[in-house]
């Protein structure tokens, strides 16, 4: 069984890291690390509404649509960017739009904590 305490610990560490990465200018790497904190998010979701997570990202898409339409939407639209950061140079621009939308997901998961 997936811990949730284990995700939330991953998830605020790729954000910590996501975050010093972007301050530095290591934009490829805060992409990178935005999207996994993304994923942590969106596994902590279904884990709550379905008890399960999926095993990979086809799986997690299948969940997200049906039980967390808002954080599919987000999730999918910024998985081509997670691709693209292992072959392609990240902008600062498109570093910013993932990080905020990983912002927005925190909020919608967690609230303003």
């Amino acid at each position: 069984m997936v811990d949730k305490e284990i995700i939330k610990k991953n998830f605020a560490e790729y954000l910590e890291v996501a975050d010093y990465s972007f301050n530095n200018r290591k934009f490829n790497t805060a992409v990178t690390l935005y999207y996994k904190a993304l994923v942590e998010l969106c596994d902590f979701e279904l884990l709550n509404k379905t008890n399960k997570i999926g095993a990979n990202h086809t799986e997690r898409f299948d969940l997200l649509k049906i039980n967390s339409p808002m954080l599919y939407s987000i999730a999918s639209k910024l998985f081509r960017y997670y691709r693209d950061s292992y072959n392609k140079q990240m902008t600062e621009t498109i570093a910013r739009i993932i990080k905020e939308n990983v912002e927005n997901a925190k909020r919608i998961i967690f609230g303003n904590k």
